[in-house]
């Protein structure tokens, strides 16, 4: 049986550990964000369930294997279990209770999770797994989608979209991927190469996913300097910015905490520090615009409070004007509507969608309307914009901010933030689209 000495100069580090049986096989495999806390703690009584307390009986020594962050620690964890099976992970859990990432086999894979990957419908499938802890995978999932894109509309080609999807217009897919092959050059010139790109994309997925995070990242540093060397600067650029984003998903941080108020919190002081706010924005109101070709143009007011959607506040306007649309002009409109409310509770900070232009056209109804609300308070409405392209935040003293260069926490709270504002806006537009297609 193992002693708690054996535990006492394991590291305070991200990691997996291994129980051995007398004959030095390998009976479980767990992971940690702290090893040493994980491991002492299977040596108090109250922590430990009876099949534990079988499985320490059995035991004979533990040993570790030190990694750089809780995502690694995850992905080693699975790849031991499916090389090994040992014998304590199988009793206490069941297949069903293990998580596997599915990969259809189709022209443009989709990517699911599933408890059971050999049922009749997914042995067409491949899959990577075991996984034990299904939200920090779907977590992984989410943060590897900004970086390399894929399609998550489940349609056959009888239900394939007309024009790109709503998870296109935010870089979640490349569009192609669930649009009719009849409409590719309509919206997608390039769409070969994007259907290559799609390929390569869960390739890559499912090599990080396998474990092999650390030879992806490499190969992108190689493509990377290869790129530079032919000065093909565009690509080294694309390349470098897919490589800073692997290093982030996967640096020594706490990125599979589920303390989300705290990682939220910290986004908000960040954006307080980096706009040289006040104080930390109670309200902040995001501004899109969507339409078609300037057609059933509209505008959307998503309400972000204590940094969370605030769903019951949104608004949504219907542009009103009479001469050919443009989005800063559809983007001031909806701002002087906005402003003229002064009934409405006040923001701490207005941003809209777009860059500099954007950002102009927001300050033109501030500076208007704000004296009518009589307040000393109102004057202190900070305006910023969001260029998407760069993530880039433009901020009403001249100054452009580059959010990839920042700190984490302020990428992720204006991003998502961003991401709810284009979903509502986009909502909105399809409602009054499909309103005008039944009333013809």
């Amino acid at each position: 049986m193992v002693s708690k000495n054996q535990v006492l100069e394991t590291p305070h580090t991200p990691g997996v550990y291994f129980f051995k049986n007398s004959s030095g096989r390998i009976i479980y495999v767990g992971k940690a964000q702290n090893l040493k806390m994980r491991l002492v703690s299977y040596f108090r009584k109250d922590e430990v369930d009876i099949r534990k307390r079988a499985m320490l009986k059995e035991a004979s020594d533990i040993s570790w294997q030190k990694l750089g962050s809780d995502i690694e620690a995850l992905l080693e964890e699975a790849a031991f279990i499916k090389k090994y099976r040992p014998k304590y992970n199988i009793l206490m859990r069941d297949d069903k209770q293990y998580f596997y990432v599915v990969f259809t086999k189709e022209k443009f894979p989709k990517i699911f999770i599933t408890h059971q990957p050999n049922i009749i419908r997914h042995r067409m499938s491949d899959n990577v797994g075991p996984f034990t802890d299904g939200w920090a995978i779907k977590s992984i999932l989410k943060s590897l989608r900004k970086t390399f894109p894929y399609c998550q509309c489940f349609t056959n080609s009888k239900q394939a979209h007309s024009r790109p999807c709503q998870q296109a217009n935010i870089g979640r897919c490349f569009g192609i991927c669930c649009l009719k092959e009849t409409e590719w050059a309509k919206f997608y010139p390039d769409a070969e190469t994007l259907a290559k790109k799609y390929k390569e994309n869960i390739k890559t997925i499912k090599r990080v996913l396998s474990g092999k995070y650390s030879a992806v990242l490499k190969n992108a540093v190689k493509e990377m300097e290869t790129a530079s060397s032919k000065k093909d600067y565009e690509r080294a650029a694309e390349l470098r910015d897919t490589t800073k984003a692997l290093e982030n998903i996967f640096e020594h941080r706490p990125f599979l905490s589920r303390d989300t108020e705290s990682w939220r919190q910290k986004g908000l002081d960040y954006l307080k520090t980096t706009l040289g706010l006040k104080s930390t924005p109670k309200r902040i109101e995001f501004f899109d615009i969507s339409n078609l070709r300037g057609k059933q143009a509209t505008g959307s007011m998503a309400v972000f409070t204590d940094g969370e959607p605030d769903k019951k506040e949104y608004k949504k306007f219907k542009i009103r004007l009479s001469e050919k649309p443009n989005d800063v002009a559809m983007l001031k409109e909806v701002l002087v509507r906005r402003l003229s409310h002064n009934d409405w509770l006040k923001p701490n900070l207005i941003i809209v969608d777009g860059g500099k232009a954007q950002l102009n056209a927001a300050l033109m109804p501030r500076a208007r309307l704000l004296p009518i609300w009589q307040e000393p308070c109102s004057g202190q409405i900070k305006v910023a914009a969001l260029a998407k392209r760069e993530e880039e935040l433009y901020s009403s003293d001249g100054r452009i901010i580059k959010l990839k260069e920042g700190p984490e926490p302020l990428l992720h709270l204006l991003t998502s933030m961003r991401d709810e504002a284009h979903r509502f806006a986009i909502s909105y537009h399809r409602k009054l689209r499909a309103k005008q297609v039944i009333t013809r």
